[in-house]
């Protein structure tokens, strides 16, 4: 079971080549003047990757050494676009001549395969399966709004066809029908247990874009089905990645008592022992507890001696040598209301000085509130660093418009990220790559929040 969670959250941040995730603590989002230019192509482009262009324009001005300024232009090319299937590859090719022997080469197809890009044909018709009635009605209208902005905001000319997943008709044969009515792409479907109906069929003739999961267990997916959608596990690969590289191991994890905390313990446990890290304890709570007196045991410190020792004049520096040391780094999950009342008291019992790193789900979106969460770092899809997600990992109407912006752009993209898996597609809901799995994974930004505000 290790295996499978770990092979699903390798997430092609360092690569796209599922081989191991453990790169992924060896280098800084913004270290890369200091790293070995002729080294490790794999780990010299992660870091760039993850450097913003404002820092890489900056870096390049001072560029003298043609390595180094190979690199930063390969990754300036891949950032600014992104979007623009065309004008990559001939961006990348025009670089290719300039930089014929650059190790950055070993990242890319020949030419022959990058050229091919050139004359691919968009889908005439895409079809696109979501719910229409119900409980979830509103869920596939959030999506199909997202879907409809990337397409008018595209300017291809297609036809778009709504399928209702919700009408009664299996989901083998609503997709037979779509293909039958002219479809070449088809997008959806959305709930879980429709794409786990939809995979098992195994016969796809056309471009297939799911927008949930197959549970691990499936196997292999399809030729030509992928799947795409906001898995909570990437946010956590992310969370543990950005954690170990400014230099936390000894993690304390803080999660609530109901599936969404278990499958994101699980999720980050695996993530960071694969990366090197240990987990020294766990807060396990629910919203009725004593978080006083949860917070001052699982920090190891006595409220009462802890009160004595104020009141006989000892120091706060003294007083902090109460608690626990054996731990650098807190990770958090739950809602906004229980961080609210935990991160001040970890402070309170002297965690003050250890890092906290949290999910957007603490994150209540008013400035004045989120103040006691000041220097906490959460790592967010980009569309909506501010908006919130339940205690149980449901997700807001915002995030699924995201998914739905992003499911477009990828269902028009597809061929370019098989072909240049290395060069994301920058979306709403983060840096987009296909892993040889047929998913597609997000890297997504890691922010601190300051004065109430991410």
């Amino acid at each position: 079971m290790v295996k499978q969670i770990r092979t699903r959250l390798c997430v092609v941040f360092s690569a796209v080549i599922l081989s191991g995730c453990s790169s992924l603590s060896q280098h800084s989002y913004s270290t890369v003047g200091g790293s070995p230019w002729q080294g490790n192509s794999q780990e010299v482009w992660d870091s760039l990757q993850q450097t913003s262009s404002a820092q890489l324009s900056r870096q390049a001005a001072g560029a003298n050494d043609p390595i180094k300024a190979g690199w930063i232009q390969l990754a300036l090319i891949s950032k600014r676009d992104s979007r623009n299937t065309n004008q990559l590859v001939n961006d990348i090719l025009a670089w290719r001549a300039q930089y014929p022997s650059h190790p950055g080469n070993s990242l890319l197809p020949d030419n022959a395969t990058l050229t091919s890009l050139l004359t691919q044909t968009k889908p005439a018709q895409v079809a696109i399966l979501l719910p229409e009635r119900g409980t979830l009605s509103s869920a596939g209208l959030a999506v199909r709004t997202g879907i409809m902005n990337s397409y008018y905001a595209s300017g291809i000319k297609q036809n778009v066809k709504f399928y209702d997943t919700t009408s009664g008709t299996s989901m083998n044969d609503l997709y037979q029908q779509a293909i039958t009515d002219g479809a070449n792409a088809v997008i959806g479907p959305l709930v879980k247990a429709d794409v786990q109906s939809l995979a098992s069929n195994g016969n796809f003739s056309v471009q297939t874009l799911a927008l949930n999961y197959t549970s691990p267990t499936f196997g292999s997916l399809p030729t030509n089905f992928y799947e795409f959608g906001l898995l909570p596990e990437d946010d956590v690969a992310q969370m543990a990645a950005r954690a170990r590289r400014e230099g936390g191991s000894h993690a304390i994890v803080i999660a609530p008592q109901n599936a969404y905390g278990q499958r994101m313990m699980a999720a980050f446990s695996n993530q960071w022992q694969a990366n090197g890290g240990s987990i020294q304890d766990t807060y396990i709570y629910t919203s009725q507890m004593d978080f006083n007196a949860g917070i001052a045991h699982l920090l190891k410190v006595d409220p009462d001696a802890d009160k004595r020792l104020s009141q006989s004049g000892a120091n706060r520096n003294t007083l902090s040598q109460q608690r626990r040391q054996d731990f650098d780094v807190i990770i958090l999950f739950g809602n906004s209301q229980d961080a609210h009342v935990i991160v001040p008291l970890l402070r309170y019992y002297y965690a003050n000085n250890v890092p906290i790193f949290a999910s957007s789900s603490v994150v209540s979106g008013n400035a004045a509130s989120d103040m006691d969460l000041n220097g906490v770092t959460v790592c967010d899809i980009p569309f909506s660093m501010q908006a919130n997600r339940s205690a149980d990992g449901s997700l807001p109407s915002d995030k699924l418009t995201a998914v739905g912006q992003d499911a477009y752009t990828i269902s028009q993209n597809l061929p370019r990220m098989q072909a240049l898996p290395h060069f994301p597609l920058y979306g709403a809901t983060g840096a987009l790559y296909l892993s040889s799995d047929h998913q597609i994974h997000r890297r997504i930004p890691c922010t601190t929040i300051q004065n109430g505000a991410l």
